[in-house]
């Protein structure tokens, strides 16, 4: 958490940069108000697990343009990932080899006790921030974060957001990724659902079943959404803002 502190303020101004307490740990948290003379409201960002200070930087841009579209943004690290969640033992290796599909647990029940657990203290740390602003509550949530995210939701440990944005999300665990589309489509808060075709295998191999749980549980306001043919980070976060700010103005916020 230090290290991408210190990276972060090297990259950013020192006024977008503050620095708040999860659980004992310090965690540095990006804030950018909105453009206008009003807010909708406050969008929490959490990227993905594993990413690095460059990407988080560049998933930053997707709060600049927001800020346009009348949101206050802040984003944050993710859970760390050095706790071996993506370690597999040779007996879990084997079992995964043979039969790829056997549902091999990949993550360990105390490994994602661990990581929900960090995602957890970061959310609460970060509502509390975002409860000095006006307006309506919005996560955008990418990767296997979002995977976590919706367990948390779905759990009832995180408190629900006024709107979901759902990016690519996946867990790395064949029977845990394919229980997320059920979970999303139960789940009581708007949803918009990112994918592109370069989402890695366990999000892209949920795609069709996130969209066929949501008619099959009748979801409301639930609409999934496709990034064509984008490439580079400032193309792919200007066509998502906008992808963001139609669903929210569908919703009337």
């Amino acid at each position: 958490m230090q290290n991408q502190l210190d990276d972060l303020v090297r990259y950013l101004p020192d006024d977008e940069i503050k620095t708040l307490i999860a659980g004992e740990q310090s965690i540095p948290v990006l804030i950018s108000e909105q453009s206008g003379p009003s807010a909708r409201g406050s969008a929490i960002l959490l990227p993905d697990i594993g990413l690095q200070t460059a990407q988080l930087q560049a998933f930053s841009e997707l709060r600049l343009i927001l800020n346009d579209y009348g949101w206050i943004t802040i984003g944050s690290v993710s859970p760390q990932n050095s706790i071996g969640v993506w370690q597999l033992s040779e007996e879990q290796a084997n079992k995964l080899t043979s039969k790829p599909t056997s549902g091999s647990e990949l993550v360990s029940k105390a490994d994602s006790e661990k990581v929900q657990t960090q995602l957890k203290l970061i959310i609460n740390t970060l509502n509390n921030e975002a409860d000095n602003y006006p307006g309506l509550r919005l996560f955008v949530a990418q990767g296997a974060t979002a995977g976590w995210l919706i367990e948390s939701l779905d759990s009832g440990s995180v408190q629900m957001p006024d709107a979901l944005v759902l990016i690519a999300p996946y867990l790395p665990e064949y029977q845990r990724n394919k229980s997320l589309a059920e979970k999303i489509a139960n789940l009581n808060v708007p949803v918009l659902d990112i994918w592109s075709e370069q989402d890695n295998r366990w999000a892209l191999a949920t795609v069709q079943k996130r969209q066929q749980a949501a008619r099959k549980y009748l979801k409301m306001h639930y609409r999934q959404r496709q990034l064509f043919g984008l490439y580079g980070h400032q193309p792919r976060e200007n066509r998502l803002a906008k992808e963001i700010y139609a669903y929210m103005t569908y919703l009337g916020w």
